[in-house]
């Protein structure tokens, strides 16, 4: 189960950043994650699990312990009346499973396709895109809780998500070994967002969940670097929440700010304050860039470190504070 030693989180995170892991475990089994704790305890090492490593910021000094890689694999499809239960293993690559159920002809996921990363993440973070959060379409998460050793089943009332958010990053004891959706049979397509709308103004399909799931592919294949290419974590910064007054104030000064009014205030496309605010996109410093096609995404070149990443992006903060009086919150999370 140990399959390396002394392994450079740089291999394991899209990022390509983080010095070396002492062990490495692939993990396929709920057997194998306990065999791979008591590993961590009989040498009295830290543990941590980790997926494909698309939302990590590794640090340069590496891991000194238990690295639980998830692999486990499974895909379980339960019909209940309209809609189909399907409980889906944890260590699924995410946009595998929306493929899946676009073959089924299942609907709910397929405005989050083309988002890497695994099954077993997206409820960490409550991975969310072109209008759609994962959390509308979760029934439960089933857990391994380290500290008691029992498997829990926390219903989704239970997982605290909300704007990439969820209890899973505040309690790492809670291992995540599969994920519970439920999905539509009947047709109900999310196109709302301003992208998908271009698209299908342009002739794109958005009939079924596949031809929906294809052009959101097509539309973040253009905004986002090929992780084949460049070191990136995707979207680096959180799009902020502010405050109503706060938000009129900003418009009176930047007459074009987009807002869009939420049940905690008016979230800002940052895109658009380093964007057209700021005028940062492409804006390089070292190592470092914000992406010339959507600035909202920080890429790593060759030889960028987690400390030089850590000096760029609080420098963008800090302009985006200076401009805007806004704090904004890093998506990516450092690791470990």
């Amino acid at each position: 189960m140990i399959v390396g030693e002394q392994v450079p989180l740089a291999r394991l995170s899209t990022l390509r950043v983080g010095g070396p892991a002492r062990f490495v475990c692939e993990i396929t089994s709920e057997e194998e994650v306990r065999t791979a704790l008591g590993i961590a305890r009989t040498q009295g090492l830290p543990w941590r699990v980790l997926g494909e490593g698309s939302n990590i910021l590794a640090i340069d000094a590496g891991f000194d312990g238990v690295l639980m890689q998830m692999k486990s694999t499974g895909i379980e499809q339960v019909h209940e009346g309209n809609g189909a239960l399907v409980r889906v293993a944890a260590g699924e690559s995410w946009d595998g499973f929306v493929r899946y159920a676009a073959k089924e002809g299942l609907w709910g996921i397929e405005n989050l396709a083309g988002i890497p990363g695994t099954v077993g993440a997206s409820p960490v973070q409550n991975i969310g895109a072109y209008g759609t959060e994962v959390k509308d379409s979760i029934v439960s998460v089933s857990v391994l809780n380290t500290e008691t050793g029992a498997i829990e089943e926390i219903p989704n009332a239970d997982c605290n998500f909300g704007y990439r958010e969820s209890r899973f990053k505040r309690e790492p004891e809670l291992i995540i070994l599969s994920v519970t959706f439920l999905l539509q049979k009947e047709a109900s397509p999310q196109l709302n967002y301003a992208d998908l709308l271009r698209a299908k103004e342009q002739g794109a399909s958005m009939e079924t969940p596949a031809t929906i799931g294809d052009a959101v592919r097509e539309i973040r294949s253009r905004k986002f670097p090929n992780l084949s290419i460049y070191g990136t974590a995707g979207s680096f910064f959180k799009n902020p929440v502010i405050a109503p007054d706060t938000f009129t104030a900003l418009r009176d000064r930047y007459e074009a700010l987009p807002g869009y009014e939420t049940a905690n205030g008016v979230k800002i496309p940052l895109a658009f304050v380093l964007d057209k605010i700021l005028a940062l996109r492409g804006y390089c410093e070292g190592n470092v860039e914000l992406f010339s096609n959507q600035p909202l995404v920080l890429v790593a070149h060759a030889g960028a470190t987690q400390e030089e990443i850590d000096r760029f992006a609080d420098s963008i903060a800090q302009k985006v504070f200076d401009a805007t009086g806004i704090k904004v919150e890093r998506e990516v999370r450092m690791f470990p």
